[in-house]
């Protein structure tokens, strides 16, 4: 009688857990704060209609995933692009966007606002929003900010993978000791148009000085957790704190070798080899569509070198900064389409994102937080920098 007990009652929590995921997932929002997909809208003519077996991000692979809202990067690396090409190349990348929303207009609308995300979301669409990486894409010039915010950016990462005259990058030289005097004008001019302040790829104090001098939250677009592990693109706690302290949110970056060190070794051990055989295919095939094959190719190859990561340690990341700062305080910033492929097993797509709010009802979270988690968060900064806008 008691082993019948037992057993009813392990087949009643179980029917009680999957419908309150199908509960959860008949209209929760999932909002990814960070994903690079344009540049291949350029580059390569990748249409989001149709479903493909490479990169990360599609309109059929969205829905299996029930992706509700993203914040497209746009960027163009300083190492990548001389500096005359910083400004038209965003441009050109936006405009693509932009163009590819409305293509797939059945499926998807651009987003101007909170309210936006919302509307957009009850309505069955993907809300798409746009943000720009790295200050150097604006020509250290305030006008140019408010023409790309008129044109649908609405954040900014203060520096990329290069130190710029407005912050100090995180994997470059300091030279201002976090954010310059320009730097800090550049934070209040953000404020006052309405632009979240993105603090990914900067300098731990550089993310400091940036909290101090807004006047809304600000945002970790796609970073994750040091305490976990160590290395140079992630955050440690008292920083993590610091941005939660202000309203602040740290969204985990899914890359393989930022969640795992091991994993990060091999990659950074690999990656200048891997840089060159991609820079020689580019050169030597610049004029032949396949020679992105062959990228994808490379990219593969080395990614099967890395060790495996789970996604449950995507989880931990998430779970930690929860515990140390506050569900509020933590979401989504895959960087999908912006890391080469090296993802987790069990998270290779957007797709995937199911997983996660089962990891986090198994984990012991509840509805409330893991709405915020999945998506929220993101709303509730983006909200905050509307209403630090002077009107």
């Amino acid at each position: 009688m008691l082993r019948l007990l037992l057993s009813l009652l392990v087949c009643l929590s179980a029917v009680t857990a999957q419908d309150r995921y199908e509960r959860l997932m008949r209209d929760i929002l999932i909002f990814d704060a960070h994903i690079d997909t344009p540049r291949y809208f350029v580059d390569e003519g990748y249409r989001l209609a149709d479903e493909h077996g490479y990169y990360e991000l599609d309109i059929p692979r969205m829905k299996k995933g029930k992706l509700g809202a993203v914040l497209f990067g746009i960027y163009a690396q300083p190492g990548d692009y001389a500096p005359q090409l910083w400004l038209p190349r965003s441009i050109e990348c936006l405009e693509a966007l932009h163009r590819e929303i409305k293509t797939n207009r059945a499926d998807m609308e651009f987003a101007w606002s909170a309210t936006d995300i919302e509307r957009i979301h009850k309505s069955g669409k993907l809300a798409a929003l746009a943000s720009l990486e790295g200050g150097h894409l604006i020509a250290d010039s305030t006008r140019v900010l408010g023409a790309f915010h008129r044109l649908g950016i609405r954040y900014m990462t203060l520096a990329h993978f290069k130190t710029n005259n407005f912050a100090d990058s995180m994997t470059d030289v300091e030279v201002h000791n976090g954010l310059s005097t320009f730097g800090k004008d550049l934070v209040r001019e953000m404020n006052r148009i309405g632009m979240m302040v993105d603090v990914s790829h900067i300098s731990d104090k550089a993310v400091l000085d940036a909290v101090e001098t807004s006047k809304a939250p600000v945002l970790a677009s796609h970073s994750s957790v040091k305490a976990i592990s160590p290395i140079a693109r992630n955050m440690p706690d008292e920083v993590i704190k610091a941005v939660a302290r202000k309203g602040g949110v740290i969204c985990i970056n899914f890359h393989a070798g930022y969640l795992d060190p091991k994993a990060y070794d091999v990659y950074m051990k690999n990656r200048p080899a891997r840089d060159q055989e991609i820079k020689e295919v580019l050169a030597m095939r610049a004029n032949d569509p396949s020679k992105w094959e062959l990228v994808r190719g490379i990219q593969r190859k080395y990614y099967a070198q890395m060790p495996k990561v789970s996604y449950k340690v995507l989880l931990q990341h998430i779970d930690h900064i929860a515990k140390i700062a506050g569900p509020d305080h933590v979401a989504l910033g895959s960087d999908f389409d912006g890391v080469s492929g090296m993802v987790p097993v069990g998270m290779e797509d957007v797709s995937k994102y199911p997983v996660l709010v089962k990891g986090l009802m198994e984990m012991g979270y509840n509805d409330t937080d893991i709405r915020k988690i999945m998506g929220l968060n993101i709303v509730r900064v983006l909200r905050a920098a509307e209403e630090a806008a002077e009107k």
